[in-house]
């Protein structure tokens, strides 16, 4: 009987795993960076050309209650249409958005959505903006932060 739900178990969560791959349709950059997150915007927007603007707190449950991580955005449109990016907090003492692939230490996460600069071409870049210490790519699936991330981008785009 065990084994029979081990495998019914096993077959969810590939389903589910299968499921997360299928939306996941952003890439994720992690920043070490000591400043605040509107310094941080700051320097970004005026080292990379960007316009980011502070959008919402994104609140996680965590085991002692909630976090609330702010989120700036960026609107641009492209030749494929409109797009946004957005930076968030990732490390609060309250809690952490992303904790594998060594993302509980980084500070803040650039999240790309479809349509933006691919993460490999923005890393140089990132690594000249004053206050960032460290830049590395994360993969969306395995970091621990698709399940809050996954549906930041469906919030509509303003100009």
């Amino acid at each position: 009987r065990s084994n029979v739900i081990q495998r019914v178990y096993l077959r969810e969560m590939q389903w589910l795993e299968n499921d997360f791959a299928d939306s996941c349709d952003f890439e994720l950059i992690g920043l070490s960076c000591h400043l605040p997150p509107q310094r941080l915007c700051w320097e970004l927007n005026r080292s990379m050309g960007w316009k980011l603007e502070f959008s919402h707190l994104l609140d996680i449950s965590q085991k002692g209650g909630k976090s609330s991580h702010a989120v700036y955005q960026f609107n641009e449109t492209g030749d494929a249409g409109p797009y946004a990016f957005h930076v968030v907090e990732n490390k609060l003492p309250e809690g952490i958005i992303a904790r594998f692939q060594g993302a509980s230490a980084l500070d803040y996460l650039i999240h790309l959505g479809e349509g933006c600069e691919q993460a490999n071409g923005l890393l140089s870049s990132l690594r000249s903006v004053k206050g960032v210490n460290y830049v590395q790519i994360l993969d969306p699936l395995h970091s621990g932060a698709i399940e809050h991330l996954a549906l930041i981008d469906l919030a509509p785009l303003s100009d």
